[in-house]
């Protein structure tokens, strides 16, 4: 995790790819694996706007049996996320520079994503990379738990003083 810190920091003194210094990039960190223990073994799955590999990444990291596809349409931020792949030697990581819609659906174990849109159009969005197995795992303030009364799935909501993980099992679209 520290090298992952070190590349963000230098990069980010040039790209721009995250306000964090390095005390709450290790925060962030903490909170993006938290989550991994309620989580049954996952073979492949897709982070959905990865930005600077907050979650996707560090799941990767943290993570190794899993295939990891992280979805980054931002040029800056793609090619942020290819360096610190290499740099990292993270063989379980794919990149991919594109915007979900455009990308032909192939089918995941598991979604992440973190900040990127309300509940309901991330499952609309992810929708044709959903099987009924499938499990989401969102990373949301207090918002994302009341965007959950009109969806469709099995809940499980594990807050923090700062955040909630909210794990979506059963998802139907």
């Amino acid at each position: 995790m520290n090298r992952y810190i070190d590349i963000l920091l230098k990069w980010n003194k040039i790209h721009s790819l995250t306000s964090y210094n390095k005390e709450e990039l290790f925060e962030q960190i903490s909170y993006t694996i938290e989550p991994v223990q309620y989580l049954p073994p996952i073979q492949e799955a897709i982070d959905i706007g990865s930005g600077a590999g907050i979650p996707g990444l560090i799941l990767a990291m943290h993570m190794p049996n899993t295939h990891w596809n992280l979805i980054e349409p931002i040029q800056k931020r793609y090619s942020f996320l290819n360096y610190a792949k290499l740099k990292l030697n993270l063989k379980n990581v794919t990149i991919i520079p594109k915007r979900v819609e455009q990308i032909t659906p192939f089918k995941v174990d598991l979604i992440t994503s973190r900040a990127l849109k309300d509940t309901k159009s991330l499952i609309e969005l992810s929708k044709e990379f959903i099987n009924k197995d499938t499990i989401m795992l969102l990373y949301k303030g207090s918002q994302g738990v009341e965007q959950l009364d009109k969806i469709k799935a099995k809940k499980q909501i594990y807050q923090t003083e700062k955040l909630n993980y909210i794990i979506l099992k059963e998802i139907h679209v």
